[in-house]
């Protein structure tokens, strides 16, 4: 008796080991199905891409950089990505020259091509510099648009919808910021001119 015990113990564990390996197969195939190669995710072409120049204050300079997003179709969605990029502060560095918390309210352009930067409240109340800190982040803003956006004539910051006197008390936001923050370079090459 003990051979046939033998003899059902070892079917048995056949049958087992049997099972097992049919199993394994089974659901090895069914979980890992082909997907049809035009379902398949895909990441976005280099065509579908492009890169922002945007510019930073960090320290007592302006610093340049790239970032490459999502084509965009339109002039303001490309405004809006820098804006919003460049609100982003400059990549892996937290610079306290950057307000913290700021919003993108929405950005328009009038008859003349300025164009109007609406931002929250948080850009005027979290700033904390000195007059070259304003003047870097103001400079920044408007280098980072118009060298990305080739026909605006100048940019307007708005605050919460309305013109507000100053950003931190040392240059006027009732301003466009082209005169203003390319005043000196002009004045470096009004001062190579000979009389």
């Amino acid at each position: 008796m003990n051979a046939k015990r033998l003899s059902i113990i070892i079917l048995l564990s056949l049958l087992f080991l049997g099972g097992l390996g049919g199993g394994y197969f089974y659901f090895s195939k069914s979980t890992h199905k082909q997907v049809p190669e035009d379902q398949v995710p895909t990441l976005p072409q280099t065509e579908d891409l492009f890169t922002l120049k945007i510019y930073y204050p960090v320290g007592n300079q302006l610093e340049i950089e790239e970032r490459r997003l999502q084509r965009r179709t339109t002039q303001i969605a490309v405004a809006e990505a820098v804006v919003e990029e460049f609100l982003k502060g400059p990549a892996g560095i937290k610079t306290p020259e950057m307000p913290k918390d700021v919003r993108l309210l929405g950005i328009y352009f009038d008859e003349n091509k300025i164009l109007y930067v609406d931002l929250s409240d948080e850009f005027r109340r979290n700033f904390q510099g000195d007059a070259l800190t304003e003047f870097l982040l103001l400079k920044g803003l408007y280098e980072s648009l118009s060298s990305n956006l080739g026909n605006i004539e100048d940019v307007k910051v708005l605050i919460e919808g309305a013109e507000k006197e100053t950003l931190g008390g040392h240059f006027y936001l009732s301003f466009p910021l082209k005169e203003m923050v390319s005043y000196e370079t002009e004045k470096v090459e009004g001062d190579t001119k000979e009389p």
